[in-house]
């Protein structure tokens, strides 16, 4: 999986390239792993607040439709049929 070494990119990327060149072998890929767990945890940690607020949204919406629907009873309104459940 490993690329050829290409030079004459961008100076960052060389500069990056060079500090963990400069480390011991051992050194770099233990690095490396902590960074890709880490990067990991905060991905995963993102996705599940994006599920619960998703998950949330959909309680929110459920609950005001049904306060409408409760609303328009109590002062004789027909309801609106509601639109399908998108699940």
């Amino acid at each position: 999986m490993s690329q050829p070494f290409e030079f004459g990119g961008n100076f960052l990327d060389h500069l990056i390239d060079s500090f963990w060149a400069a480390l011991p072998e051992q050194t770099a890929e233990d690095w490396a792993k902590c960074k890709k767990d880490a990067l990991n945890n905060i991905k995963s940690a993102v996705s599940s607040m994006v599920d619960n607020e998703i998950n949330w949204t959909d309680r929110h919406l459920e609950n005001a439709r049904r306060m409408r629907e409760e609303r328009d009873r109590q002062h004789g309104r027909a309801t609106a049929t509601p639109p399908p459940n998108p699940s």
